[in-house]
């Protein structure tokens, strides 16, 4: 690699910069930690105005072996599997097969009368009482229905990993799954809170039963192929896996790699877990495949995944979902109470603006949320550090994708990335008018 750039570096917009040359800002911040060794390797990918407008390959695919890394390079992408899921979702709602509005028993009867954690803990007899409402399906796709993950020593997490309910399910049948998860008490009345969750899970085994397909071959046939997106899917070929980046953990200062045999996950997320619980080898097809972390995938394909949804749901003349369906994904489905800043994920604390739609946020007031994307952008990230946004305003798409399981405020990457990102258009969109400016003054002399 070359001398970085600066990575606060800004791209002026100047008449004779090539675009190209507008990117290398982008490019700078991760060649800055990669060079630090806190960071294996970055692939980025970049669509502008109906055509690509930016790709690079950066560092190591392999800090040990120096293996480049690549373009087509294949990462664990977890819970960028969440809006791939959404969308599973919504062909469903098309075909009218779910409504918001249903109850989760209505489709999952192992589900039904769910009880609340009140008092208690896994240690201490839980003092359980009725649900002050069933969860709705609606509540099951925007993370309001109590569920929860294991993550924490919290006692409903640690009554959660009792239960032995997967943190991402592959080992386990659904009807397995739903026996574990139904012993589980919800964290709040349904409607009440905001908890990161099983729920995209939860919503695979609704795929499975109202398609009568299992997620993966669902998944493949009605979204994956379509999109011509070749190296997404739940398992990684034997002619494939060279292809795979290694996984890291940042420890202190140096990057450790990680796999499901480690003795322990430095992250401080996940502190209750062991890597068994999150890094799966990826070698056979899962008994139950996981809607909310189970899928590899590269840069490439996620970048068609993301324009398909900046066509609101159709690519190259593929149409995946209908308009309606996009748009009813990619809106707000947040009640006020909950735009407090006191609810949401690390990083993604949900407030005016900056809200949660389906399976991911959407930017609905960027001034009000404080943030540098479009009104209407959508995006998610992945426990492994990738991340995507979908701008229609732009209309634009950044896809990341990185191999770093780590606290997502350490290195800050995503953030700093959107920032940088709107230089760089601000940058190319003052070229553009100048340019214009100048063809049109030209034509009239």
């Amino acid at each position: 690699m070359g001398q970085p750039m600066g990575a606060g570096a800004v791209f002026a917009g100047n008449a004779g910069t090539p675009p190209a040359a507008a990117w290398r800002t982008v490019d700078s911040l991760f060649e800055d930690v990669i060079e630090r060794s806190l960071l294996s390797g970055a692939v980025t990918a970049a669509w502008r105005g109906g055509a690509p407008a930016h790709q690079s390959a950066l560092g190591w695919r392999d800090v040990a072996t120096r293996d480049a890394m690549q373009q087509d390079s294949i990462f664990r992408i977890y819970s960028m599997t969440k809006p791939i899921t959404a969308v599973a979702m919504m062909i469903l709602w098309d075909e009218g097969k779910w409504s918001p509005s249903d109850l989760i028993a209505e489709h999952l009867p192992e589900l039904a009368d769910l009880q609340v954690l009140e008092a208690g803990s896994a240690a201490e007899a839980p003092v359980l009482v009725p649900a002050a409402v069933q969860p709705t399906l609606e509540h099951l796709m925007t993370h309001q229905a109590g569920f929860t993950y294991g993550f924490t020593d919290e006692p409903v997490d640690q009554l959660f990993r009792a239960a032995q309910v997967p943190v991402i399910p592959h080992d386990v049948t659904a009807d397995q799954y739903l026996a574990r998860l139904a012993q589980v008490p919800l964290a709040f009345h349904p409607g009440t809170g905001w908890r990161y969750s099983v729920s995209m899970d939860i919503q695979g085994v609704i795929i499975e039963r109202l398609s009568g397909m299992n997620l993966r071959d669902f998944m493949r046939q009605r979204i994956l192929e379509p999109l011509g997106m070749v190296d997404t899917d739940f398992i990684v070929p034997e002619e494939k896996r060279y292809r795979v980046a290694t996984l890291y953990s940042l420890s202190g200062d140096g990057l450790v790699e990680t796999d499901h045999e480690s003795e322990r996950l430095y992250y401080d997320n996940v502190s209750a877990l062991l890597p068994r619980d999150l890094v799966h080898p990826f070698a056979g097809e899962p008994l139950l495949a996981s809607g909310g972390g189970g899928l590899v995938s590269t840069a490439a394909d996620y970048l068609r995944f993301a324009r398909m949804l900046l066509g609101q749901g159709e690519l190259d003349g593929s149409r995946i979902i209908s308009r309606e369906a996009a748009a009813l994904m990619m809106r707000s489905h947040t009640a006020d109470h909950l735009l407090t800043g006191g609810f949401g994920t690390a990083p993604h604390w949900l407030r005016p603006g900056y809200e949660y739609a389906y399976n991911g946020i959407i930017v609905t007031d960027p001034e009000k949320a404080d943030v540098r994307l479009g009104s209407g952008t959508y995006f998610w990230d992945g426990a492994a550090g990738g991340w995507f946004w979908s701008d229609p305003q732009n209309d634009f798409v950044f896809v990341c994708m990185v191999h770093l399981l780590t606290d997502a405020e350490r290195l800050g990457l995503q953030f700093r990335s959107r920032r940088i990102v709107a230089d760089v258009l601000e940058g190319l969109e003052r070229q553009e008018s100048t340019s214009l400016s100048s063809s049109q003054s030209g034509a009239d002399q």
